[in-house]
């Protein structure tokens, strides 16, 4: 039932807007007011909200109501740096907000970060966290979304399409019920997502120079067969949020084409 309530009952897919960024960066470029950000992504119609805790709470009168956005709950808080801003390397992984707590607020899944290639008692520490994490959503019947990335030093590659397809399915043998990736090509990512048989979103990361590559990528993506995306700064970066977000709905729920959006938003 959570489960259904990230999904569009048009397209059976989704379009969620990352906005837990302060939670790790602090003040960052294009959020420096997580609530307007929030109530504009609403305004324009999107699927769901991903946030931390305390934007959470602050803002829960926004949610009220049939036709709100659903909501996913940032819980974890990777360590990069000991000066609030700054982030150099993760060295501690730490749960910030319990799943009981997570489903006393009504949140519809929680969201938690699988960072790859750290020092070994980091890297142990990761898999113990997100270990914790499983256990408890199990128990409350909480969606556990897993994000794999690669942001240690012992991976010289962030974007190594090989290890992050093994982080995907390293996370899913551990329990994630749900897939937060970066997009690897539509043929690859259609493979991963026909062997791990749970939904995938593809994730934002980066702005990108180009909005129109962008929704090269969200169409490839729907054609692969992911269930939407999660997307932060290539969304609130841009001066042109409301239109980027309605050329993102055009291809996600309207199946309309790369080439047709373009020219139809003039981007």
């Amino acid at each position: 039932m959570r489960f259904s309530r990230l999904l569009n009952p048009k397209s059976g897919r989704s379009l969620i807007i990352a906005l837990d960024h302060g939670l790790m960066f602090g003040n960052v470029e294009g959020l420096g007011d997580p609530v307007e950000t929030l109530e504009k992504a609403i305004s324009c119609g999107v699927d769901g909200v991903l946030l931390s805790p305390g934007v959470a709470r602050l803002t829960e009168q926004l949610f009220r109501g049939k036709n709100a956005p659903a909501r996913i709950l940032t819980i974890d808080l990777p360590m990069g740096s000991t000066v609030p801003g700054r982030f150099e390397k993760v060295f501690a992984h730490k749960l910030i907000y319990s799943v009981e707590q997570a489903v006393k607020m009504a949140v519809d899944a929680v969201k938690i970060l699988f960072p790859w290639g750290l020092e070994k008692s980091a890297q142990a520490e990761v898999v113990q966290v997100i270990s914790k994490a499983v256990e408890e959503c199990e128990h409350w019947d909480m969606p556990l979304v897993v994000e794999p990335v690669l942001w240690g030093e012992n991976v010289s590659e962030r974007n190594d399409l090989d290890l992050i397809e093994s982080a995907a399915r390293i996370a899913v043998e551990i329990g994630a019920d749900i897939l937060k990736i970066q997009f690897l090509g539509e043929s690859r990512l259609s493979r991963i997502i026909h062997r791990l048989r749970i939904p995938v979103f593809v994730l934002g990361g980066p702005k990108s120079d180009s909005s129109r590559q962008i929704l090269k990528v969200v169409q490839e993506s729907v054609r692969s067969g992911a269930k939407g995306v999660m997307f932060g700064r290539n969304v609130w970066q841009r001066e042109n949020m409301e239109e980027v977000l309605a050329a993102l709905k055009s291809i996600i729920h309207d199946d309309l084409g790369y080439e047709e959006v373009v020219q139809k938003f003039n981007l």
